[in-house]
């Protein structure tokens, strides 16, 4: 037998707006991070992962993009992950 539960969320404004943020910055990490990965690739003939990748965006946080200390870090740093599951699961 199986289970399953639904909720439904009703955020207000603030809630609405700090989603959106959570949720543009999570893109934004991805699509940084591929570009960044097949740049490396392109460039140095390797590959990397999640954690080299959001050590580097860590670094870049503080003078290139100041506007994703608005959010939590685990926004980005998931992002990172799953773009790093996605490649795991393409090659294999």
């Amino acid at each position: 037998m199986h289970r399953a539960y639904r909720c439904e969320l009703d955020p207000n404004v603030d809630q609405r707006i700090l989603l959106a943020k959570h949720a543009g910055a999570a893109r934004f990490a991805y699509n940084w991070g591929l570009a960044r990965w097949i740049e490396i690739y392109e460039k140095e003939g390797r590959t990397t992962n999640a954690i080299e990748l959001h050590r580097e965006l860590n670094r870049l946080k503080k003078t290139d993009f100041p506007w994703m200390y608005e959010v939590s870090k685990w926004a980005p740093q998931e992002a990172l992950r799953d773009l790093e599951k996605a490649f795991q699961n393409f090659f294999r």
